[in-house]
């Protein structure tokens, strides 16, 4: 989508490995680099040849199967209850943490979060019974700034496993107290960040450290608690919005020239829509800052919608409200676009009446991977196009 050509535009003694390597995989993909196949059609012998996806989770043209995928097992675990949308952020006081520590801070966002809603769904006085939760990390904010905050669905109600039975909360529109969730919320973020300074998992100045911890207690950690789903339709519409999505996504790019890449952007200050334009090296460094940390799992879940759990409870409640688990599905993609777009992906494209056979592999082209860290491939090597 958009190309950038810059001599020094990385510099691999200033980038780790996971975000060189999928700056290199979001360029080199669907290219002839990563290799391919040729196919061939079944009625005018009509050929056409197709590359590979890097299928790096970064790459905005590789997330489409995985996002559905995903939305069909969730299918599975929905209960025929409302969900909450919760946004739980912290303040840009510890950016500076999060960047040099990503790991271990975005680690202990989801800790903090999950305590608090477990917590509250504990106490009698607002629910007392067991609570899930499903939560999102996203790093980024409109305009590819560093903005980290957790996106959380949270059913109305919990299970009470000695009664076999699903209890709601005390007002269908209400959680939790906004305030309450947020005092919380930011004291089990404190202790989680200082017990990992204790245990020197984040090293830091101890003057500047006690001043950053300061700062936070006296900070307003803002948790937004949205109105509830309608229905189970409306979470899986929700999940599909939110799951698999990078910073940014190609329709967003309005126009790319070897000066500048435009794109457009929400400002929420007014609601408008407006363009923002950047360098392409300002563009690239803006959207390699949300690469995760190798083998970070961003998408979470907790208590009766876990992995662990949800096997147990979720036929429980099932049965508690009458209803039958349904079956997983397995995404097909051809059947998809068809049905959404009425287009058969595997037509041909010249007679329209055969069908595309593949009938050879293209290797790949490109090196170990390793190999180009150890070449200084970013430093060598302009980036001739990084296609999003």
């Amino acid at each position: 989508m958009f190309k950038l050509a810059s001599q020094d535009l990385f510099d691999t003694r200033d980038l780790p490995y996971v975000v060189q390597k999928a700056a290199t995989d979001i360029v080199q993909c669907r290219t002839s680099a990563l290799g391919g196949h040729k196919s061939k059609c079944s009625h005018c012998n009509h050929t056409s040849i197709a590359y590979n996806s890097c299928r790096n989770r970064h790459c905005p043209k590789c997330q489409f199967s995985k996002r559905e995928q995903w939305i069909l097992d969730r299918k599975t675990d929905l209960l025929p209850v409302r969900y909450f949308h919760v946004v739980f952020t912290v303040p840009h006081t510890v950016n500076s943490v999060m960047r040099a520590f990503p790991g271990v801070m975005y680690h202990n966002m989801f800790k903090a979060a999950w305590r608090t809603v477990k917590t509250l769904s504990a106490d009698p006085n607002w629910l007392g019974a067991r609570s899930g939760m499903i939560a999102l990390l996203h790093t980024w904010g409109q305009n590819l700034s560093f903005h980290p905050h957790l996106h959380c669905i949270i059913p109305q109600g919990g299970f009470v496993p000695e009664l076999k039975r699903w209890i709601y909360t005390r007002h269908r529109k209400f959680l939790f107290p906004v305030r309450v969730m947020s005092a919380l919320y930011r004291r089990y973020f404190i202790e989680g960040i200082s017990e990992a300074y204790a245990n020197e998992s984040i090293k830091w100045d101890a003057t500047e450290w006690k001043k950053l911890v300061s700062d936070l207690r006296k900070s307003s950690f803002n948790v937004f608690v949205k109105a509830p789903f309608g229905g189970p339709q409306q979470v899986v519409d929700y999940l599909g919005r939110y799951s698999h999505r990078v910073a940014i996504t190609n329709y967003r790019i309005v126009d790319v020239s070897p000066a500048h890449v435009r794109f457009t952007y929400k400002d929420y200050r007014d609601g408008k829509k407006k363009v923002l334009q950047l360098s392409p090296k300002e563009f690239a460094r803006r959207f390699l800052q949300h690469v995760l940390p190798h083998g970070f799992a961003k998408i979470r879940h907790y208590g009766i919608l876990s992995n662990k759990s949800k096997g147990t409870y979720i036929p429980i409640i099932l049965r508690f409200f009458e209803r039958r688990r349904a079956t997983k599905e397995k995404f097909d993609a051809v059947a998809h676009i068809l049905a959404k777009y009425h287009l058969d992906i595997r037509e041909c494209p010249r007679c329209q009446n055969g069908i595309m056979m593949r009938y050879k592999e293209i290797p790949r082209s490109r090196g170990d991977p390793m190999q180009s860290r150890n070449k200084g491939y970013f430093n060598r090597t302009s980036i001739k196009a990084l296609s999003l």
